[in-house]
């Protein structure tokens, strides 16, 4: 066979080494998931900060509640999309339930003296873009919990490099 011959063989041939199926999408799916829970939040914290500009701050105790659910919302978002680990979607996480809980509590039973109502402004939206944002915060740590990051070199021992390996 001429070389030529055999280069276009070896091209259509399976590679040695079959490389991590998927690697590539996962993290790019876990890119975009994190984006958009960042979005999310931020989407609630707009959501709080309107409500409390629309009047919800005179409402004694609920109203600086809905300031700092605004400000929370804008600092995890930050939070999520700045420092993309694990710990941040658990407390976004956390936090988007502990709205979630709070306004289902106010619509059934009243919170703080406040009863909210299903046919206010925003409720039915932010029963929905709450519970999204739970599951995908939740689909998101979990994701960002099972890729692996870069790990450092063990001590006294130099970086395993892919050229040292195939020296070996």
């Amino acid at each position: 066979m001429t070389r030529p011959t055999t280069f276009r063989l070896r091209r259509l041939a399976p590679p040695r080494r079959p490389t991590a199926p998927g690697r590539g999408g996962r993290w790019a799916a876990a890119l975009l998931l994190r984006l958009g829970c960042a979005a999310l939040l931020a989407w609630i914290g707009y959501i709080h900060l309107h409500l409390w500009l629309e009047g919800y701050r005179h409402i004694p105790t609920n109203g600086p509640l809905f300031l700092l659910d605004a400000v929370a919302g804008f600092i995890l978002a930050a939070a999520v999309l700045a420092w993309p680990r694990p710990l941040a979607g658990v407390l976004a996480a956390g936090y988007t339930a502990s709205t979630l809980g709070a306004l289902l509590i106010s619509l059934s039973v009243g919170l703080f003296g406040f009863r909210e109502s299903i046919s206010a402004s925003y409720v039915v939206e932010s029963l929905a873009i709450e519970t999204i944002t739970v599951l995908a915060l939740i689909t998101w740590t979990i994701q960002a919990a099972a890729i692996p990051g870069r790990q450092p070199a063990a001590r006294g021992r130099p970086a395993d490099s892919s050229a040292h390996r195939a020296r070996r």
